[in-house]
Order: C-alpha cells, then sequence, then structure tokens
C-alpha cells in the first residue's frame, strides 16, 4: 500500500507540474500582439461628445503613413472654404510632384490637374503625386506646407504630430499618435461636412482609368463612409474608420496592423465594442429646415409667426428646448406677406458654421455647438438648417440666422476663437 500511495503521491507531483509548465507556455504564447507588435496603437472615439471609448497605445509616436493626407485635405478644405482656391481651379503639375513614388496617378510635369481630382485622388487612390500638387497649391512648396501644417495641426490639439511631407512616405520626425488622427478624423468630419462626401467613394475616375479606393470597409461594415487608409514599411497598416449606426457615430483609429485584412478585422471588432458603449446621440431637431425661394424669407421685423410646416416639434421629452426654438424661429420666420419690403440693414444676416448632405448632420452640428452660443452673443439667433441645390443634391446648412451684419461678424469672430469655423452669409 505504502509504494502505491508513493507512486499516486509522484503522478499526482509530475501532473502538477505539466500543468504549471502548460499554462506558462498558454500565457507567454498567448500574450497581446500588441504588445509584441511595436507599431501598434489604437483608439475609438465617440464623434458627438469625442469620448474615447477605448485605447490602447493611444499616445505613442508612430509613422501615420497615408493618414498625413487627412491633414492635406483638411487643410486644402480650409483654402476652398477662404476662397484661396476652388474645386474647378486647374493648377500646374510640378516636376517635385510628378517624380512621387507610388501610390500615384502618374501626373506628368507640365500639365494641369483640377483642385477637385486632386482631392479626390488623395481620399480614393491615396495618391502621393496628387497629394503634393495640393500641397503646393496651399503652401507654395512641399516643404512650406508641412510647417503650416504641423503648426495647424497643434492648433487643432493633436500636440504630439509633426509633418514632415504632405503624403505619408516614410521620413524621420514625421510622428503622429492614434489620439491626434482620431481628433484629425472628427475635425474633418464635424468641420467640412460640405466635403465629407469624398471619403465615401468606392472609386473615382480619371482619365481613362477608373480607381478603387484603398479603404475596402466602405461597403463591407454597416454605416462606414470614410476615412482614410495608410502603409508604409514604417508604419504597418493603419486605418482611420468613420461608421453611423442607429444614431450613433463613432471614429476608430488602427496604427500598425500586421496586413490590410487584419487591420480591417481588427478595426471591425474596436468598431462593433465602440457601437456597444457609445452613448445614444442626443441631437436635438431644434428646426425644420426652410426654402430659400421663394418663400418663406428672413425678415428683421419681430413678431412674425413661423409656418406651421417649417417648424419641428423635436422630442417632446424636451419641452424647453422646443419652446425657446418656437420663440426664435418666431421672430425671423415670416409669411410672404410680411416678407413683401424686406431690409438688408438688420437681421438679414446669418453666421453659417457647417454644410451637410444630410440634414440631420446639420442638425448635430447645431447641437454640437450649443455650448458655445453665449460666448458669441448668439442666444438671440434662431440655429437653424437652411437647405439648397448643390450639384443636383440638397445641401444643408447648419446656421444662426436673423442678425445684424456687427453682431454676426463680432459672433464669428469669437466662434473662431473658440476653434469652431464660420463665415457671415446675407440670406437672399
Amino acid at each position: 500500500m505504502g509504494v502505491i500511495r508513493s507512486m499516486m503521491q509522484f503522478a499526482a507531483r509530475s501532473m502538477k507540474a505539466v500543468i504549471m509548465l502548460l499554462a506558462t507556455f498558454v500565457i507567454l504564447s498567448a500574450a497581446p500582439a500588441a504588445n509584441a507588435n511595436s507599431k501598434y496603437a489604437s483608439i475609438v472615439v465617440d464623434m458627438d461628445t469625442g469620448t474615447v471609448l477605448h485605447s490602447s497605445r493611444a499616445d505613442k509616436k508612430l509613422y501615420p503613413a497615408s493618414l498625413t493626407k487627412m491633414m492635406t485635405l483638411y487643410m486644402t478644405f480650409e483654402a476652398i472654404r477662404s476662397g484661396k482656391l476652388s474645386l474647378d481651379q486647374h493648377v500646374t503639375i510640378s516636376r517635385e510632384a510628378a517624380k512621387q513614388p507610388p501610390s500615384k496617378l502618374g501626373l506628368r510635369a507640365g500639365k494641369s490637374i483640377s483642385i477637385r481630382d486632386a482631392i479626390q485622388a488623395c481620399a480614393t487612390k491615396s495618391a502621393n503625386d496628387a497629394a503634393v500638387v495640393l500641397a503646393e497649391a496651399v503652401g507654395g512648396s512641399a516643404k512650406n506646407f508641412a510647417l503650416m501644417a504641423t503648426a495647424r495641426a497643434h492648433s487643432l490639439g493633436m500636440s504630439s504630430t509633426t509633418f514632415k511631407n504632405p503624403h505619408g512616405l516614410t521620413q524621420r520626425g514625421q510622428l503622429s499618435t492614434a489620439r491626434d488622427m482620431g481628433l484629425l478624423g472628427r475635425r474633418l468630419f464635424l468641420d467640412f461636412p460640405e466635403f465629407y462626401h469624398v471619403f465615401e467613394r468606392k472609386k473615382f475616375k480619371y482619365g481613362k482609368r477608373t480607381y478603387r479606393a484603398t479603404n475596402k470597409l466602405l461597403g463591407k461594415y454597416r454605416g462606414a463612409d470614410g476615412i482614410k487608409t495608410g502603409y508604409t514599411n514604417a508604419s504597418g497598416f493603419n486605418l482611420v474608420a468613420s461608421a453611423e449606426q442607429d444614431g450613433k457615430r463613432i471614429v476608430g483609429v488602427v496604427f500598425g496592423g500586421r496586413s490590410s485584412a487584419r487591420r480591417n478585422n481588427h478595426m471591425r471588432k474596436l468598431l462593433d465594442k465602440g457601437f456597444k458603449s457609445a452613448p445614444q446621440s442626443t441631437t436635438i431637431e431644434v428646426a425644420d429646415y426652410y426654402l430659400e425661394s421663394p418663400t418663406p424669407r428672413l425678415s428683421p421685423n419681430k413678431g412674425g409667426t413661423a409656418p406651421a410646416a417649417l417648424v419641428a416639434l423635436a422630442r417632446q421629452d424636451n419641452p424647453s428646448v422646443v419652446k425657446r426654438s418656437l420663440k426664435a424661429l418666431s421672430s425671423v420666420i415670416v409669411t410672404p406677406a410680411q416678407a413683401a419690403t424686406p431690409s438688408v440693414s438688420q437681421g438679414k444676416y446669418s453666421v453659417q458654421i457647417g454644410a451637410y448632405r444630410k440634414r440631420s448632420l446639420a442638425e448635430r452640428r447645431l447641437k454640437a455647438t450649443e455650448k458655445f452660443r453665449n460666448p458669441a452673443n448668439l442666444n438671440r439667433a434662431a440655429p437653424i438648417v437652411s437647405v439648397r441645390n448643390a450639384g443636383g443634391r440638397p445641401l444643408y446648412r447648419a446656421r444662426y440666422a436673423g442678425l445684424a451684419k456687427s453682431a454676426a461678424d463680432s459672433a464669428c469672430r469669437r466662434l473662431k476663437a473658440k476653434s469652431v469655423d464660420c463665415f457671415v452669409v446675407i440670406e437672399n
């Protein structure tokens, strides 16, 4: 019996040792890929609030690769909005632009390309030659543009980002973080809704060729509509993705994927988790849009009654918001009879803070800037969404309406001081 007992104890000890050895092996072999991959970082952010829903090494400085083109496009959009450039403007292709390595359109020095085509080539094809074309149009040279882009990035809050070129090809010192690129993704969506559709296109045609988007999540993940891929040997496979589901919109960033397929699969998982934890949108429809012609029209006269068809009753659980919105609307929207002799001297100006292809996005923009109304002296202005036809499709403009010119100019200056892009318009 003693021998049998000793044999059993020996077997038990041996089995315990084997189990411990196996457990150690499993733990070591199952170490997170992210920790083993020095290029990896990720973050998921709620688009409305900026709340971080997930992050892993989000502040590690890494090579952004072609995510850089997001800033190139951001600054191009700014130049268009300011009037420095126009979409249909043709610019001459320099030798510097033409000699860029792939990915590229194969542009030839001395020829020309429209700003519109260069933008789409950057967003869809991730063309390096087109990125240099835009950089030179904005900054005079690619080197000067990089300095401008770095300064602009820092002004946006991207404090860990330095640009050395406009396309993202690996260059010493050109670094960013997942957090900074997530911020830039939000700003592209919120600041330039009128241009955001360029990131949604699955393909575009230039010359005799059709180019397909490098972002393979488009059409493959529900609600995905942007934004940008990137890859170099130094960076690995990068992606900034934005998607909207069931009234929620989030933006995800992945640096350092080991392949495009693995990066995309990882992004899908991050977005899935993000949507589960993202807060439900609190967007409130404070006003329906008004048709700019022929009726109704804005008037400086007080006491007008807003046509019932133009007033959105919004959500019934927000009666105070509805009441304030109706009051603001009633002071500026009038019927044709009341607007027979409108005056341009007072109340005909609006501050526009965004233009969108979807009315819900314009409403969201108004909601996002609600906190700036008091600092900008916009409490008496009416938050409205106006619509016009642009390129055969409706364009919804988020505006604060019913202001005198001096008040509108002052409000816009105050908004810009808060990093809210805007401009003043006269209502027709």
